[in-house]
């Protein structure tokens, strides 16, 4: 089933620059938040040995990410008269986003702390603490966004007769 929906997408050279585009651009956003990729003095990237886990994660949130959001534009593109969700195609992603970049390690915390006040310290206490387990909640979000949108462009519309005879009976 995913074989056949990738093969669906990936045939047309337009999804394959969106995936590969996006999980670039993912990639590097996650890696300058995580203070493993340095743009200045010079490109630098980095990866101390207490970070591998990390970086395997958010690497793989990258890649998913950028064949999710590929899949779903074909999806928006081709859906015609189909009553889509928009929320619901990109799911995974905002749960991605939020937990692949370590608030208490990068600027983004002291922008919470100063924004939220006590609201922001917990915020980025709780990302700094359970950093490894989101990391692995949006990769298993970002695996169902994938098989939902496998399953939508590889099931048709599928009736149920036993509705339609029990309509008829009344």
């Amino acid at each position: 089933m995913l074989r056949v929906s990738f093969q669906l997408v990936f045939s047309k050279w337009i999804y394959v620059a969106i995936t590969i585009a996006l999980a670039g651009i993912f990639w590097i956003i996650f890696n300058v938040f995580d203070q493993l990729l340095f743009f200045s003095p010079i490109f630098v990237f980095y990866l101390p040995d207490d970070a591998a886990m990390g970086f395997i994660l958010s690497t793989m949130s990258a890649i998913l990410m950028g064949i999710v959001v590929g899949m779903n534009v074909y999806i928006l593109k081709y859906s015609g008269n189909l009553k889509v969700n928009i929320g619901s195609l990109f799911s995974g992603s905002t749960l991605s986003m939020i937990s692949s970049m370590c608030a208490s390690c990068s600027s983004v915390g002291f922008l919470l702390i100063s924004t939220f006040g006590g609201i922001g310290i917990t915020a980025s206490t709780f990302l700094s603490n359970y950093h490894t387990p989101l990391r692995v909640i949006s990769v298993a979000l970002l695996v169902w966004a994938l098989y939902s949108a496998s399953n939508k462009l590889t099931r048709g519309c599928v009736l149920n007769h036993n509705i339609d005879h029990e309509t008829k009976n009344l």
